[in-house]
């Protein structure tokens, strides 16, 4: 079972904008991520949720499509 902490909510209104939100929220993370990755997951068209997460590999960010 995984587990993740540090969890953030993004809510994107356009392209540009969704990922200008994600390269800031993963940054603000990477800063907490002392020994684990970030893991963003893509909940629906809008809605992403970005956390460290004891599942991906130090000093990566992996992605999950649930769509």
């Amino acid at each position: 079972m995984s587990t993740t902490t540090s969890t953030i909510t993004v809510k994107a209104e356009d392209p540009a904008s969704r990922d200008r939100q994600l390269e800031q929220t993963c940054a603000l993370l990477r800063r907490e991520a002392t020994d684990c990755g970030i893991l963003v997951t893509r909940v629906d068209h809008t809605t992403f949720e970005v956390a460290i997460s004891p599942d991906v590999e130090f000093g990566l960010t992996r992605e999950l499509d649930l769509l």
